[in-house]
């Protein structure tokens, strides 16, 4: 009796937990943003598998990815659509909250930090 227990703790143990699902609205905030303020935007997250597509406000619908932990996007910005946005960030325990880089590629290289809270 006892080798069956703790053959089923093992394998509870080992079981991978299941990846939390983004899909929802969540509210962006960006410290500061691209213009050096601070801003929020409520966005959509769509999760399908791996893949995450979210829309904020009336932009344009951007494209990510989620790795266990880790959730990254990337959209085109600026005059002419140029320039690049690159946010990668960590989901939380609780799959509530990413905390995250913001990184815009243009003559000078424009960084901040995003926090992303679930509603």
């Amino acid at each position: 009796m006892k080798t069956l227990f703790a053959l089923l703790v093992v394998s509870i143990s080992v079981v991978p937990l299941a990846a939390a699902d983004l899909t929802g609205t969540w509210v962006l905030r960006l410290d500061p943003d691209f213009s050096g303020h601070q801003q929020s935007v409520t966005c959509t997250f769509k999760q399908d598998a791996q893949k995450l597509t979210i829309k904020c406000g009336d932009g344009a619908p951007m494209a990510g990815e989620v790795a266990g932990q880790k959730v990254t996007w990337q959209f085109k910005t600026g005059p002419d659509q140029a320039l690049t946005a690159t946010q990668t960030g960590e989901l939380d325990a609780r799959g509530a909250m990413i905390r995250g880089v913001w990184h815009l590629n243009r003559d000078k290289d424009t960084d901040g930090k995003f926090t992303a809270t679930k509603q």
